[in-house]
């Protein structure tokens, strides 16, 4: 399994993650003690449901029948401590850093573009997000990552959204809805 990051920044920054990197709903994130301060953006998790290389476009909707929304957390100031290609290693990519949602079915891949993920800290709404927002479509983004990695049953792409970070304190009740449907929820230890 491959957990392939997509920059929100520079869509053309694409980062690699462990497997170690996910935490799922209802698990706490511990702060990690390597920097000060920790951000959450709101991200969108294409899973893959077939082997795929060189996908052209108009196919890659038969790769992704399910989707999650995800919190995808940032050392920010390893990110800017660090030049541009230390930076996805140190900052994107720690144990920890993908706090991912359960999965939902898709009955309308053309509906993956406009899926809204909405995040709350302690009641109140933080950040949202979508594809369309970010003018990204993921056939294309299927399309242009399987000229580079051979995309696998169960590999994920995760996608940040927005231009909106999220400060993660400690003692902090996170949740991250789809459509309006909640599918994650995190407490900051």
């Amino acid at each position: 399994m491959k957990i392939i990051g997509i920059g929100r920044e520079l869509p053309e920054q694409v980062y690699l993650m462990a497997d170690s990197a996910i935490i799922k709903t209802n698990k706490p994130f511990f702060v990690p003690h390597f920097a000060q301060s920790f951000t959450g953006t709101p991200a969108i998790v294409l899973h893959i449901d077939r082997l795929g290389k060189h996908i052209a476009p108009r196919f890659a909707h038969r790769y992704c029948l399910a989707l999650a929304p995800a919190i995808k957390v940032t050392a920010r100031e390893l990110a800017m401590e660090q030049p541009m290609e230390a930076t996805s290693a140190l900052s994107l990519s720690f144990d920890g850093a993908l706090l991912l949602g359960d999965f939902t079915t898709i009955d309308i891949p053309e509906s993956i573009n406009s899926s809204e993920v909405t995040i709350e800290r302690n009641g109140e709404r933080a950040a949202q997000g979508n594809l369309n927002a970010m003018g990204l479509d993921f056939r294309q983004l299927i399309a242009q990552l399987s000229v580079y990695f051979t995309l696998k049953m169960g590999d994920m792409i995760v996608v940040e959204l927005g231009h909106s970070d999220i400060e993660l304190k400690m003692g902090d009740t996170l949740h991250a809805a789809i459509n309006g449907c909640q599918k994650l929820t995190i407490r900051v230890k």
